[in-house]
């Protein structure tokens, strides 16, 4: 099983949410489930997709 650190608050999960928010501009990032739902009232969120770090 693989890990990545949320981007927001540095906790490691094995499932990450790709976003985009106007706070970091154009720039991807992969956050938490958490995170994700902080983010979702947040001008400029764009989902794009879901990391994660176990096979099927």
């Amino acid at each position: 099983m693989k890990t990545k650190i949320c981007a927001h608050c540095q906790v490691e999960a094995t499932t990450l949410y790709r976003i985009q928010t106007s706070a970091g501009g154009k720039q991807w990032v992969f956050v938490c489930e958490a995170c994700c739902i902080k983010a979702k009232p947040r001008p400029g969120y764009r989902y794009g997709g879901t990391w994660q770090g176990y096979r099927h």
